[in-house]
């Protein structure tokens, strides 16, 4: 069955096991494994052993592989036979027509279509691995050029070379890089000596959240001194939030608005994006669609921020304070998963400017000829309105546009803007 790769999709094998049928080892795998079970599994094949494990990163990367990607690249280079590389371009289309998240946004019928319109189906039938390989680099960089989307690891056959082009990069990652400069010297030009998550400006709070990524185990949470210095420099969002509502709701506090500022966040994971959006709401809710079933689905998150063990009213800022979300073209990933769900709230005023997007949850998955790539996934972000779903990849519009990234730092201009809001 390890071999059976390199047969058609579907084969029929009419000599041994009364005429059964036959799926390809990767096609079973992606079909009845990872979509529907593991979409952070994946299965390599070498063509003397099967590798199943948690994402490329198990064989370690081209300038350090670990053991066991020294065993996987032992078996090649090589090349591929006219069987397998007719089968392996029929995956990568099948592969892709179903768990591309963002097929739709661009506008793509099917993929067979898609590659052989801009010219790459020759180079992902040829019996050169590395062809293959540059062809998909290419595809990834200079047509898809989605930032979520990206090459992971080169085929077996291919040998542990990891980038093949000399593109660098297509339209959007050039245009973020552009565009972080402003917003970063603007950050800096008002915090010359760093820019504190925490601060307050008479009657507003400001809370920055750079990155949405847990760092801590959910028991540590319990236990930490919030009142303890050491916890404001702490680099993890869920901290920041704990600490953060520990000073808004002290007594006697004279905070009347609370700002999320998310414009230096490129994103994080899903959990810590579900945190921050259960502080603000009280019942937080993220909404997601499956791309390949068509399946909406939103799921209510409560977080316990006062530590006492208990869901109430006093673990959330609804109702309680004027909550603001201020975001900017860095805005990316969780980062714009978190500003979709607050401007779908409907209770949270967005300021800024429209985030970068990024809707498909990133997943690793493994080609027919075992080049990996990192997708924008099937399970793809929404917002929801009317039962209607409606991708969050264009970005999040603000409420209120601020053209100038000097007013996002200037915190006693900003605060005394918000005031005339009112």
């Amino acid at each position: 069955m390890i071999h059976s790769y390199i047969l058609p999709l579907i084969f029929r094998n009419t000599t041994v096991d009364h005429g059964k049928y036959l799926v390809p080892l990767h096609t079973a795998f992606n079909f009845m494994v990872w979509a529907p079970k593991a979409p952070f599994k994946v299965m390599f094949c070498n063509n003397e052993a099967v590798f199943i494990g948690p994402n490329d990163r198990m064989f370690g990367f081209s300038d350090a592989l670990s053991e066991l990607g020294k065993i996987y690249f032992s078996a090649g280079p090589a090349e591929r036979s006219p069987a397998l590389a007719e089968y392996a371009y029929g995956e990568l289309c099948m592969l892709l027509d179903c768990f591309y998240g963002l097929k739709e946004t661009h506008h793509i019928s099917d993929f067979r279509s898609y590659f052989r319109a801009n010219g790459y189906e020759e180079a992902l039938l040829s019996p050169d691995p590395k062809e293959a390989d540059e062809a998909v680099e290419k595809i990834i960089i200079g047509t898809l050029d989605d930032i979520h989307t990206s090459t992971a690891l080169s085929s077996w056959m291919s040998g542990v070379e990891t980038r093949y082009t000399p593109l660098g990069n297509g339209f959007s990652s050039p245009y973020r890089k552009r565009t972080a400069p402003r917003f970063e010297e603007a950050a800096k030009k008002w915090n010359p000596d760093g820019m504190d998550y925490y601060t307050e400006s008479g009657n507003t709070a400001y809370v920055v959240i750079k990155s949405l990524v847990t760092t801590i185990d959910s028991d540590t949470y319990y236990s930490l001194d919030l009142d303890n210095s050491d916890v404001k420099s702490a680099d993890d969002p869920v901290v920041r939030i704990l600490y953060a509502h520990h000073q808004i709701t002290r007594e006697n506090s004279p905070i009347e608005n609370v700002v999320l500022d998310l414009s230096l966040c490129p994103g994080g994971d899903f959990n810590s994006a579900a945190c921050v959006v259960s502080w603000i709401l009280g019942q937080g809710y993220l909404a997601c669609a499956n791309s390949f079933t068509g399946g909406p689905g939103i799921g209510l998150y409560r977080m316990d921020i006062d530590r006492d063990h208990q869901f109430t009213d006093e673990d959330g800022l609804l109702g309680r304070k004027n909550l603001y979300c201020l975001t900017a073209p860095i805005t990316f990933s969780s980062g714009n998963l978190t500003a979709a769900m607050l401007k779908m709230s409907g209770v949270v005023t967005m300021l800024g400017q429209t985030t970068l997007g990024g809707s498909g949850m990133m997943t690793t998955t493994v080609t027919g000829w075992d080049y990996a790539l990192i997708l924008s996934g099937f399970r793809t972000i929404v917002t929801v309105k009317n039962g209607s779903c409606f991708d969050a990849d264009i970005g999040v519009e603000p409420d209120v546009y601020l053209s100038d990234p000097d007013t996002f730092y200037n915190r006693e201009a900003l605060t005394e803007f918000i005031n005339n809001l009112k």
